[in-house]
């Protein structure tokens, strides 16, 4: 069995996430999606617009998400989890965080990226909030 970790806010998801999960599946035979919890979340003032129950229900809604977990990190999902592979989105090819690099080096996890980045939760975010 190879394990697959996406890591992520999914604070408005879009089809961007769809693709990026899809894809993130395709790469192993169980795809664990780690949420990071409200307290955690650092995308400015206003964010999350979800709590974190909510974001983690709508991707278990998922068919090709196989387990979805809530944390205060990537390297803590990647320590609860211990993935065999770590998909990142594209975007993140060169801003992957060091403490994750680290540990997957460490720990025998392969770093994935997944294909063309295609939307954005703060293009959305951008859009929504009043002026």
């Amino acid at each position: 069995m190879r394990i697959v970790l996406a890591s992520g806010c999914w604070d408005i998801v879009h089809l961007g996430h769809v693709r990026h999960l899809k894809m993130c599946k395709q790469m192993g035979t169980r795809l664990v999606v780690s949420v990071t919890r409200d307290r955690s979340v650092n995308k400015g003032p206003d964010r999350p617009y979800m709590k974190h129950e909510a974001r983690a229900e709508i991707l278990k809604s998922f068919r090709f998400v196989d387990q979805v977990i809530l944390v205060d990190s990537s390297l803590e999902a990647l320590k609860k989890v211990k993935p065999d592979i770590f998909a990142k989105g594209s975007e993140y090819r060169n801003r992957i965080l060091v403490e994750d690099y680290e540990w997957c080096m460490a720990n025998d996890c392969e770093v994935k990226f997944t294909g063309k980045h295609i939307d954005s939760s703060s293009r959305y975010h951008d859009l929504i909030r009043p002026r």
